[in-house]
């Protein structure tokens, strides 16, 4: 029998760039599940010995990410996604912060760029 067809109780191995992508996507689904709601943020300090503190948004959106990755990872790997996870919420605190209306346009148009085609000239 081969190796990968073969029982095992181990977890599956898993890229960092999969973990990656579903973390964002676990981090950036809560909150719109949760309602939208969060609080402002503490600013996040360079000593590595206090951690940032989470929303309840935040800290659901950890939550989540440990319960189904937290056995794969090390302390020091769950203390960075808790500060990946608090630089998102403070992220998404900013753009929720910038008020739009529903008339204000994007400040740039989308335009098709076409080599082939010529500019049209007006003719004379």
């Amino acid at each position: 029998m081969s190796e990968h067809n073969s029982p095992s109780n181990e977890p599956k191995q898993m890229s960092r760039r999969k973990f990656t992508g579903t973390a964002a996507v676990v981090a950036a689904a809560l909150p719109t599940a949760l309602g939208g709601s969060s609080t402002a943020l503490s600013e996040t300090t360079t000593n590595t010995q206090t951690p940032p503190q989470l929303s309840p948004a935040g800290e659901a959106q950890l939550q989540a990410i440990l319960s189904k990755y937290g056995q794969r990872l090390t302390d020091e790997e769950k203390a960075d996604v808790r500060r990946l996870v608090a630089q998102i919420q403070k992220t998404g605190d900013a753009l929720r912060a910038f008020q739009l209306e529903n008339p204000d346009e994007p400040a740039t148009t989308f335009r098709i760029y076409r080599s082939e085609l010529q500019p049209l000239t007006r003719p004379r």
